[in-house]
């Protein structure tokens, strides 16, 4: 007899769950120490079974990295702006939810293990980079490029620069918080919100 493949529903919970043990053991062990066979045991699984989903530790990592962006981090998009809403308050309406459960998400230590280990190993770094990094600075210089065409910022400021610093606070709390002083965590929304504050002040 023929053996019956696993159901659709059966194969994405399999996926998923080899994700989030995945997701656990990078954010605990950092990427070069997380083994295979230690994700396989935590997620209840055959090691075999997780080469049938990603054929490599490189593969697997891309899929935390795409579970995080479809399950937990709704990108900024700057085609869902509307004109009833400036470009300051649409930015902090998509973005602090996001903000609030970065730690939460594992989103936070994954990008801190892209800061101690992308020197090392490139292709964690240009995934983060390619999927995560360069679309969101991507949409905010869109943004940037209509709050000067609607006058709610100055004319001549230079988006790609000003992309950088809106994220800034994010990053800064997440090297404060987690690297620097865990001790003393801030608050990234707040962080994030005041300085949104001061850069799209009225223009005169």
């Amino acid at each position: 007899m023929k053996k019956r493949s696993p159901s659709v529903e059966k194969t994405a919970e399999t996926r998923k769950k080899i994700i989030i043990a995945a997701l656990n053991e990078f954010n605990q062990l950092g990427y070069a120490n997380s083994k295979i066979a230690s994700i396989a045991v935590s997620a209840g699984i055959g090691k075999g079974t997780i080469y049938s989903y990603f054929e490599t530790k490189e593969k697997l990592f891309e899929g935390v990295i795409d579970y995080l962006i479809e399950d937990t981090y709704h990108p900024i998009q700057s085609d869902e702006l509307t004109p009833d809403i400036t470009v300051a308050d649409f930015i902090l309406q998509q973005m602090l939810p996001a903000i609030d459960n970065l730690e939460s998400a594992g989103r936070a230590n994954i990008a801190r293990l892209v800061l101690s280990e992308g020197k090392n190993f490139d292709h964690i770094r240009e995934l983060y980079l390619q999927k995560i990094y360069q679309p969101g600075q991507a949409e905010l210089q869109k943004l940037i490029q209509i709050a000067v065409q609607r006058k709610e910022l100055p004319m001549g400021t230079d988006s790609e620069i000003l992309a950088l610093l809106i994220l800034a606070p994010i990053w800064m709390g997440i090297v404060h918080n987690g690297i620097l002083s865990p001790q003393n965590a801030q608050c990234i929304q707040s962080l994030f919100e005041i300085n949104i504050r001061n850069i799209f002040k009225p223009v005169n």
